[in-house]
């Protein structure tokens, strides 16, 4: 269940019930395009998906992601209804799709959902800061410990996260012969078992220790912050 919709009060479950649908997506599904109106709000239930920058010369860079916590494109929701970044499923999964416009009325209306997005949009922003740091100041090798750590709670998985070594190149921003050296090398670290349907964490403690503070500090400003079932 996304943690958001969870905390709302009886009214508000009430006021989006006709017009909430649960979908399965796929991984590379678009959700929405940078600087388009948007149509519709999403609340990952076990999804992971992920926000992108453009540029106008050379591939476009992930910014941040979004799993059960959370809501998609949550600042365009709150101001202008074109977000920046484009939105695409990092991995498969469960999502509660409502028109935009249901989730905008009720922000204007629900004090207890103008807290819960507010805290939400915090917190994202400082994911973005921190991610933004860890890129450019940590290994490769801890990033990957933290964005498994950050998978894990947001799909709330226990088994395998489906993810290859092309989506964490991307992910990680190197090629694909450098993010199957670095699986390996947490694998040969007893971290992770890597196989070619997925990777399943096998040591969550040691890959808590070869990660980078980062993840820490994220996932305190968002226990603080945001409700976690």
């Amino acid at each position: 269940m996304n943690h958001i919709l969870a905390a709302l009060d009886a009214a508000d479950h009430d006021a989006l019930a006709a017009d909430l649908r649960v979908e399965h997506f796929d991984s590379g599904d678009v959700l929405h395009e940078a600087d388009q109106p948007l149509e519709h709000a999403y609340f990952p239930y076990d999804a992971i998906v992920a926000h992108s920058a453009a540029q106008d010369m050379g591939p476009a860079v992930e910014t941040g992601t979004v799993g059960r916590e959370g809501v998609v494109a949550a600042t365009a929701l709150i101001g202008d209804d074109r977000p920046f970044e484009r939105a695409v499923v990092q991995l498969s999964g469960k999502i509660a799709v409502l028109p935009a416009r249901v989730i905008i009325d009720l922000h204007d209306r629900s004090r207890t959902f103008r807290r819960l997005l507010g805290a939400y949009v915090q917190a994202y922003a400082a994911q973005v800061a921190q991610s933004a740091l860890c890129t450019a100041s940590h290994s490769s090798e801890a990033r990957l410990s933290r964005w498994l750590l950050m998978s894990l709670d947001r799909t709330g998985a226990t088994g395998m996260l489906p993810a290859d070594s092309g989506m964490l190149g991307r992910m990680l921003g190197v090629g694909r012969p450098t993010a199957t050296v670095v699986t390996g090398a947490l694998q040969t670290a007893g971290l992770i078992k890597s196989t070619r349907e997925g990777i399943t964490v096998v040591d969550r403690e040691g890959l808590e220790e070869a990660c980078c503070d980062c993840y820490g500090r994220v996932r305190r400003v968002f226990d603080r912050l945001l409700p976690q079932k």
